[in-house]
Order: structure tokens, then C-alpha cells, then sequence
């Protein structure tokens, strides 16, 4: 293993040119227990990822060691209309699932190659992506069955869980939805 890694924001284009290596490390770190894992989820995050590439607000940060990728984590900007606030199995405020332009960065995917985590990569995707972004907070989901996804934000801090979502229909039939505040205090 290669213990030296860089981390570096990215571009759509690089997003592009990284695209087929990204696909491929969501499929191994995603695919392995405890993640629930449909037989259609590695074609449906490719119909995604390249959908997302285009917009806007995307937004990627990669890490790569010995010359080949070895994590990454990329997202989007909410938009006003945005159903990311549906389905809380409790009720959430109004003022945490309101938005408006700009307001939340929502953390889509995040992976680091299975002999380069424990070693601080994930920690470091995250806060280059997120430093480098505009928005007042940021969001994500987690599978509720993934501990080791729970306890690594639960040791980032800053992260607070909203609550548990339905989501009938999509890659797991539950998530936990965190928040996080950006920027400076």
C-alpha cells in the first residue's frame, strides 16, 4: 500500500475522465455487506453520476495514490424543489428541510479504496469538498444498518442526525439523514 495520497478538488472534467475508476470503487465499497445492494444499483449510479456531472453545482474531490484513484466524494447543490426532505418517519421542522438557493450541499458519495482507509483519505475528501464550497450546509445519507459510515461522521463532528427517512423504491428501503453546518461560525 501506498501510504501517500493526494487529495485534490476536481472538476467536471475530471469527474469525466475518472468516471469508469469512480463506478468501479462505488461498486466495490458499496456492493459488500452491510450495504443493501440491488442487482440494478451499479447501472442506476452510473445513469446518475453522469446525470449529475452536468450540472452546476456539482462539485467532486479525489484522492489518488501511486497514480490511480483510490477514493472520492462528490454532490450537488439542493434545489428549492428538492423531495431530498421527504419521507422522515418522524416529523423534522420546517426551518431544517426548507430551502432556498444556495442554502445545502447534499453529499451524494463517498469512497475510499479498502487498503487506504483508517488512514485519515475519507477525512480529508470530505473537508477539501467541503471547504471548497459556498453553500451554508451540508447534508447526507446513510444506510441505517452501515455502523462504520455512522461512527466515521459521528468522529468527524459537526454532523447531526434529522432523522430516518422511507424510501420505498430506491437502492436501500431506509436512510439517515445528517446535516452539518459550513463556513465560518
Amino acid at each position: 500500500m501506498d501510504d501517500v495520497t493526494s487529495v485534490r478538488i476536481g472538476t467536471a472534467e475530471d469527474a469525466r475522465h475518472h468516471f469508469d475508476a469512480i463506478c468501479e470503487l462505488y461498486d466495490e465499497a458499496f456492493s459488500a455487506p452491510p450495504f443493501v445492494w440491488p442487482a440494478t444499483e451499479s447501472q442506476r449510479h452510473r445513469q446518475m453520476l453522469s446525470k449529475m456531472i452536468d450540472l452546476p453545482s456539482f462539485g467532486i474531490a479525489l484522492a489518488e495514490s501511486g497514480g490511480a484513484l483510490s477514493g472520492f466524494v462528490y454532490g450537488s447543490t439542493l434545489t428549492i424543489n428538492t423531495v431530498w426532505w421527504d419521507g422522515f418517519q418522524q416529523p423534522v421542522p420546517a426551518d431544517v428541510t426548507r430551502e432556498w438557493p444556495g442554502r445545502t450541499f447534499a453529499v451524494i458519495d463517498l469512497a475510499v479504496q479498502e487498503p487506504m482507509r483508517r488512514h485519515g483519505n475519507g477525512r480529508r475528501l470530505l473537508d477539501t469538498l467541503l471547504d471548497s464550497r459556498p453553500e451554508e450546509r451540508a447534508t447526507l445519507a446513510v444506510q441505517p444498518q452501515a455502523e462504520d459510515s455512522h461512527a466515521f461522521y459521528r468522529a468527524l463532528g459537526g454532523w447531526w442526525l434529522v432523522g430516518r427517512q422511507s424510501t420505498p423504491g430506491f437502492v436501500s428501503p431506509e436512510f439517515d439523514v445528517y446535516i452539518r453546518e459550513l463556513g465560518s461560525p
